[in-house]
């Protein structure tokens, strides 16, 4: 089972970090392959950050893909899934929409903590197109960028912790990380705050070796070509 992960960033940054924590996570059948885009945007934060980042997605997708079992782009935004799943005969997951789908197995109130406050509305409107919006009790932010999450984890954190907090007190019964530069932190949340923490990286992976072993796909009926 051969699986790609796309970075949707101009950068490789988080190549390396991403290599081992999905080698850590994946089944042992899986070999993982980490790529990211050659230019674009360093983080997707802003409308105009995915506008430009979803063509050169697509475009890189279409170029590897021949040769994986499955992908998935590695982006609480989701950007391109929904049109690959249109243009590959391979399963598309996005970390968005597995992590939705997982948390909602877990409690009926979702919360969800992000960083930086631009990127609140896209993420509101993600959730809601995937039909979780009845659902979401509280949508948060933390005030540290993207760029900077692994700079001082202490201060990163703590100020996840705060907003997760919060996000329980507004009803949140399970707490989904809403960026995958969050990933690894969830089991040290979950230990915190006493309710289930949700991973989206973690969480598309597992839900895209699923796919891939009960050889299931997206479907046509709704995906045309």
């Amino acid at each position: 089972m051969k699986l790609l992960i796309l970075n949707p960033v101009g950068t490789e940054k988080w190549n390396q970090s991403d290599r081992e924590l999905f080698s850590k996570y994946a089944s042992p059948e899986a070999e993982i392959y980490i790529a990211s885009l050659e230019r674009g945007p360093a983080s997707l934060v802003t409308r105009k950050d995915y506008a430009d980042a979803l063509p050169l997605v697509v475009e890189k997708a279409l170029r590897l893909c021949k040769d994986y079992d499955g992908l998935l782009v590695n982006c609480f935004l989701d950007p391109g899934v929904d049109v690959l799943k249109s243009l590959l005969e391979i399963p598309v997951v996005g970390p968005c929409e597995a992590s939705l789908a997982v948390a909602s197995l877990l409690g009926w109130k979702l919360g969800v903590v992000t960083v930086e406050g631009e990127g609140l509305s896209l993420i509101e409107e993600r959730i809601r197109l995937l039909g979780f919006g009845n659902r979401l009790a509280s949508l948060r932010y933390i005030d540290v960028p993207v760029l900077e999450l692994d700079a001082d984890l202490g201060r990163t954190k703590g100020a996840l912790l705060r907003e997760s907090k919060i996000a329980v007190e507004e009803g949140a019964e399970v707490v989904v990380l809403g960026c995958t530069g969050l990933a690894g932190l969830a089991e040290w949340l979950s230990g915190e705050l006493g309710v289930p923490v949700v991973d989206p990286a973690l969480a598309a992976l597992k839900m895209l070796e699923t796919l891939v072993k009960l050889g299931l796909r997206q479907s046509e009926r709704r995906y045309r070509y």
